[in-house]
C-alpha cells in the first residue's frame, strides 16, 4: 500500500507552475491536499490538476463539519497559519500521513507533534532516487523552482 501524502497549499501550486506534478505522482505514494486547499487554486492550476482527480491518481479529502470544526479550533492555538495549513496538518495527524509542506511554522509544528514533515526541495530528491526522473532533469526543475519561488533557501539550492 501506497504511503499517504499530504500536500500544502504552496508545494501544490510550486509542483503545477513548475511542471513537475505529474512527475511526483509516479511517486510511491498516494497524493492528497485538502478541498480548501484545491479551491486557493487558479481554474487554469485546476485543469492541471483535476485529470488525476479524475483518474484517482490524485485525492482530494473532502472535509466533514466536524472536521473543519477541529480545523477551527487549531486555528484558534496558532493564527498564524491558515486555515487550508491546518487542514493539511489535521489530516496528516488524522492518516498517519507525511506532510509536505513550505510554511516553516507548519512544519516545526508537525516534527514537534511526531509527524514526518518535508519540504519541496525533498521531492527531487526522491524522483531521483526512486529513477522517476534522472539527476539533469531534477537539476532544471530546481532551476525552474528557484525561479518561481523566490522563499527557498539558496543554501540547500545550491
Amino acid at each position: 500500500m501506497k504511503r499517504i501524502t499530504i500536500q500544502d497549499a504552496n508545494i501544490l501550486l510550486d509542483l503545477v507552475k513548475t511542471g513537475l506534478f505529474d512527475h511526483c505522482l509516479a511517486l510511491p505514494f498516494q497524493f492528497i491536499t485538502t478541498s480548501i486547499i484545491l479551491d486557493e487554486l487558479y481554474p487554469g492550476q485546476i485543469a492541471i490538476v483535476q485529470p488525476h482527480i479524475n483518474s484517482g491518481k490524485f485525492t482530494v479529502q473532502e472535509i466533514t463539519g466536524e472536521e473543519l470544526e477541529a480545523i477551527n479550533l487549531l486555528t484558534i492555538t496558532n493564527t498564524h497559519l491558515s486555515e487550508q495549513d491546518w487542514s493539511a496538518y489535521y489530516f496528516a495527524e488524522k492518516l498517519n500521513a507525511l506532510l509536505l509542506t513550505g510554511d516553516k511554522r507548519l512544519k516545526a509544528i508537525a516534527d514537534k507533534k511526531g509527524i514526518e514533515a518535508h519540504g519541496i526541495l525533498w521531492l527531487p530528491d526522491m524522483l531521483v532516487d526512486t529513477t522517476v526522473l534522472a539527476k539533469k532533469d531534477a537539476h532544471a526543475f530546481l532551476e525552474a523552482l528557484v525561479l518561481k519561488n523566490k522563499r527557498l533557501p539558496a543554501h540547500e539550492c545550491e
